[in-house]
């Protein structure tokens, strides 16, 4: 519990979903509830920075307020979602993939692209875009956050037994924790069915230093054509550094516009 505990602290998280591979990295500060972030954004949002359209292009600096709240760093300074030209701040719309929903198909390339690395292209036999068999697979990229700090406050609650190997702890989690950490905070047009999921904990000196979730749910996300359920599969590693330690500016720009 002393990362829950730690005044600030910095960490980097790699995410492998059925769709892609993609890192977050952060500084968090908890007196002031700020988080200095890089991380891909979804189309409705990164579309909108004037920084292009590749994947090359598609890793954004935000700064959060809170794990819902926050703006990106344009071509013309420091903007809110909804500030930003054809985003509505909703998240609503099309995802990296392609198909709606706030992760896409695919990933950056889209309907069976090369950006998609879990992705399937149309079948050959039937060809139709509405056989679940041919959709490209589900990324479950999101737009707010969730702080190394908020996952283990869920993950220590919500265990359901614990195991002690050496500097290793692991065990499974509760269905309603496997849903806290499968959707984010705030994440509205996602809503999970079902989910299950397991943790590990890397611990040296009494510290946590690294740690991972393996996740799968089902999920109802919203989309521009109705409701659609997807199945999930992530596994998110994580590690934290600099406890105590970690310092970062935030753009005063971005703190007014963060401002109530």
């Amino acid at each position: 519990m002393k990362l829950p505990e730690a005044a600030n602290y910095s960490w980097q998280t790699t995410i492998v979903d059925d769709a892609r591979t993609y890192d977050v990295t952060g500084q968090t500060e908890r007196a002031t509830d700020y988080s200095l972030v890089t991380m891909p954004m979804v189309n409705t949002v990164r579309r909108s920075t004037g920084r292009g359209g590749g994947a090359s292009d598609n890793i954004t600096t935000t700064v959060f307020k809170g794990a819902e709240k926050f703006v990106v760093q344009t071509d013309d300074g420091w903007r809110s979602p909804s500030e930003l030209p054809s985003a509505d701040g909703t998240g609503r719309g099309r995802g990296p993939g392609g198909y709606g929903g706030p992760g896409g198909y695919g990933g950056p390339g889209g309907y069976g692209g090369p950006g998609g690395p879990g992705g399937r292209r149309r079948s050959r036999t039937s060809g139709r875009d509405d056989d679940p068999a041919n959709r490209p697979a589900y990324s479950n990229l999101q737009k707010t956050l969730s702080r190394p700090h908020e996952e283990i406050g869920i993950i220590i609650a919500g265990y359901t037994e614990m195991k002690v190997e050496g500097e290793v702890v692991s065990g499974p989690l509760t269905e309603t924790a496997a849903m806290l950490l499968l959707v984010h905070a705030g994440q509205n047009e996602i809503n999970p069915l079902s989910a299950s999921g397991s943790f590990r904990f890397w611990v040296r000196g009494g510290v946590l230093v690294k740690y991972e979730t393996k996740l799968e749910g089902k999920l109802s996300i919203e989309t521009s054509s109705g409701q659609r359920e997807v199945i999930v599969h992530q596994t998110a590693t994580t590690t934290v550094t600099n406890l105590g330690t970690t310092k970062f500016d935030v753009p005063e720009d971005a703190k007014k516009r963060l401002s109530p």
